[in-house]
């Protein structure tokens, strides 16, 4: 299994190239030289995509948060860490995930600095670049924060003020990601910059404001939000096997691969030996409804000894791919935004239309429509059960789920009654973090 362990262990497994020829501004070209010109302006804006797509970071957090979670399972002894809920301070795959956000929000705030400060750029292109910045430093902290609650909240690059951060709650954190989303939406079109959806428009914007009014219990709001996803015209369901394809009829935001193949098929799809080690768990499996399309097409069987187990396979591209049947890595999708409705609905006690919501997904995954649910409780768990079927070892989604509607403690504690401990619901802040940052206190249970 040691070829396995090399795939959570590289900074950048995918064979992709950058999307910048030119260095990023952190590195050895002056700010002036990088915000001087158009081309390595959008480059370097370009690059933070790039960070956030092809280091270790949401690529992982599909198979990590799913094995501390109720989705995922692996067959690597050296992961049992994350099922088991037994995770180390000093666990090196989270400190990469955790380096690689922070690297990402550098290259923002690097950014954000520059574009103030240039006078050589068109007005037009810096309005759409710092509304680009600023979205993707939410997307950071919105991952940051559901994994390890209170973090370091970086808005410079004066590395005499981040060396020594300290730790910001999660509910101021929220509201500057949404202060951040909201000037976005204003800076940001609606037509995407170029021809793929590979940068944030600002329907993404909005997209994000809905799953953050969600968690934050703003349930009018984030039926808002996602609605205007939802009607905005741009986006459509699509079958399951075109979901993940480029240019994806349902993508918001989809981060570019060059060679037409994401991590997350390399992680999960099998190599010669027919073997993934990180399957999924027999409680998710068990969970698909008989005649859900969703698992026939975004799954595969494999037998191990005398088990047999299932393997995501939404990404179908373990390699190479040229033509059509590339695959870039989905980021936002239009079927969460129909989710953030429904439960958003359920909140106010709009059954019907939580149940119509959930409808619109089910028809696209060949199962019968609900009937009435007159039931609040029925009704967030038909919501709960959509989520799961539709966005699994997508972005660690179920593991932020059952944080957000609190159940992660009753669902983990029956599933794991030997391992789980309600601290367990936010990863150690890593230790390599804290030797270097004398302010960087403890998460619970990790002392």
């Amino acid at each position: 299994m040691a070829y396995v362990r090399i795939i959570l262990l590289a900074l950048c497994l995918v064979s992709c190239r950058k999307l910048l020829t030119v260095s990023t501004p952190d590195s050895e070209q002056s700010s002036d030289t990088v915000f001087g010109a158009d081309a390595s302006a959008d480059n370097a804006v370009a690059d933070i995509y790039y960070t956030m797509g092809m280091y270790y970071n949401g690529n992982l957090l599909s198979a990590i948060n799913g094995m501390t979670g109720d989705e995922g399972g692996t067959l690597d002894a050296y992961y049992q860490r994350y099922v088991n809920n037994s995770i180390p301070s000093d666990d090196a795959q989270l400190n990469q995930v955790w380096k690689a956000y922070y690297r990402a929000i550098y290259r923002c705030n690097a950014v954000l600095e520059g574009l103030l400060q240039s006078t050589n750029l068109t007005p037009a292109r810096v309005q759409q670049w710092t509304g680009e910045a600023k979205f993707m430093r939410a997307l950071c902290y919105y991952y940051l924060m559901n994994c390890w609650g209170d973090v370091p909240y970086i808005t410079t690059t004066d590395v005499a003020q981040t060396a020594l951060a300290y730790r910001t709650s999660v509910d101021s954190i929220r509201v500057w990601m949404r202060q951040d989303l909201l000037s976005a939406t204003n800076l940001l079109q609606t037509s995407y910059p170029g021809t793929e959806r590979v940068r944030a428009n600002r329907w993404a914007a909005i997209a994000l404001l809905a799953r953050i009014a969600l968690q934050e219990g703003d349930a009018e709001s984030a039926e808002y939000y996602a609605t205007q996803v939802i009607n905005a015209g741009v986006y459509r369901l699509c079958v399951q096997d075109s979901a993940f394809l480029y240019n994806s009829p349902q993508a918001i935001l989809q981060i570019w691969t060059s060679e037409g193949y994401t991590l997350p098929g390399q992680l999960f799809i099998p190599l010669e030996d027919g073997i993934s080690y990180y399957p999924l768990s027999a409680d998710l499996v068990a969970a698909f409804e008989n005649g859900d399309l969703r698992k026939a097409a975004w799954t595969r069987s494999f037998t191990y000894g005398t088990g047999t187990y299932y393997y995501p396979y939404k990404y179908k591209k373990r390699g190479a791919t040229t033509g059509e049947d590339r695959e870039y890595l989905m980021v936002m999708r239009l079927a969460e935004q129909y989710l953030i409705r429904a439960e958003a609905r359920v909140l106010q006690d709009n059954f019907a239309g939580a149940v119509a919501d959930l409808n619109v997904i089910r028809e696209r995954a060949g199962l019968n429509d609900l009937g009435i649910v007159a039931d609040k409780r029925q009704c967030m768990d038909a919501v709960l059960q959509e989520r799961r079927a539709e966005l699994f070892c997508e972005w660690g989604d179920r593991w932020l789920t059952l944080q957000r509607r609190g159940i992660m403690n009753e669902v983990l504690g029956t599933l794991k009654p030997s391992y789980w401990k309600d601290w367990a619901a936010y990863y150690p802040i890593p230790q390599q973090e804290r030797d270097s940052d004398p302010n960087l206190t403890q998460n619970p249970g990790y002392q």
